[in-house]
């Protein structure tokens, strides 16, 4: 079976900011973002603190759908340039 691929979360401070003002000029708060998205509201409020830096290539979509802006603007997918922070948890190697 093959991973979906990640997306590092560039700026978390462009995030919450977009947050303030979405595509259509509203505000949008982290709860509804992760309803909106449905994800845990813990998954925004770790990208938005920094203790998450990575999501599945469908959340990172989801979330830039809702605020109204395209997917390069806050994500890079992981890769050679762009390490993958969960990438040792999945094969179980820790740093």
């Amino acid at each position: 079976m093959t991973r979906e691929p990640r997306y590092a979360l560039l700026k978390p401070h462009t995030l919450r900011d977009l947050m303030g003002r979405t595509g259509d000029g509203s505000e949008i708060s982290g709860r509804a973002l992760a309803r909106e998205v449905g994800v845990p509201h813990g998954t925004i409020e770790g990208l938005l603190n920094g203790k998450t830096t990575t999501q599945p290539a469908s959340v990172a979509r989801a979330i830039c759908r809702v605020i109204g802006i395209d997917v390069g603007c806050l994500w890079a997918e992981t890769g050679r340039k762009v390490p993958d922070e969960t990438a040792g948890e999945a094969s179980g190697v820790t740093a």
